[in-house]
């Protein structure tokens, strides 16, 4: 699970940093933080620029546009497709003990859980943007409505499809042990 990294990331990029500086300064899985700054790239979280043959990132403190909304809900729905194809390809996702999930089952959660949480820090966002006066608040009724059917799509897909009382009870922990963990600082 690579949203780990955002707190630390939006913290030590207030001003530019380089990727190797912030690899350095965070710790971790290299490739994991990389793919996490281009994600926060596509969020809009983070504006980058060519410096040489390296990328520097700074943290974005402006509102989307309504371009910048519409190609990131394009990524994130493109994102949710692959989702879905493989919740349709995969037949289960608990072992056959009822009580753990089979290893590609978890990396699935996994993988919907990132995005998931990606759409709640663009709500969160918004919410704040709301506040400051910086985005109206229409655009974010309409933003936030978009991102709530995206993230209700695929929730109630994944517990459809496997829609065993065990299965569906392991899918709704996982997500809640989650969620109560989750503190975004943005």
């Amino acid at each position: 699970m690579t949203t780990i990294f955002d707190d630390k990331i939006l913290q030590v990029t207030s001003n530019w940093r380089f990727t190797n500086d912030i690899v350095r300064k965070i710790g971790g899985d290299k490739s994991a933080i990389i793919n996490r700054l281009k994600r926060l790239e596509e969020m809009n979280y983070l504006e980058t620029k060519p410096d040489k043959n390296k990328s520097v990132y700074k943290k974005m403190n402006k509102a989307q546009s309504e371009y910048d909304f519409l190609k990131m809900m394009e990524v994130f729905e493109t994102n949710q497709k692959t989702e879905l194809n493989v919740i349709k390809q995969m037949p289960r996702i608990m072992m056959n003990d009822g009580i753990h999930f089979r290893k590609k089952g978890l990396e699935l959660l996994e993988h919907i859980q990132e995005e998931v949480v990606s759409a709640y820090m663009i709500i969160i966002r918004l919410n704040n943007q709301e506040k400051s006066s910086i985005i109206s608040h229409s655009i974010v009724i309409e933003r936030k409505e978009r991102l709530e059917k995206y993230i209700e799509k695929i929730m109630n897909f994944i517990l459809n499809r496997y829609n065993e009382k065990k299965t569906v009870t392991a899918i709704q922990e996982y997500f809640q042990k989650y969620i109560e963990k989750f503190e975004i600082k943005i």
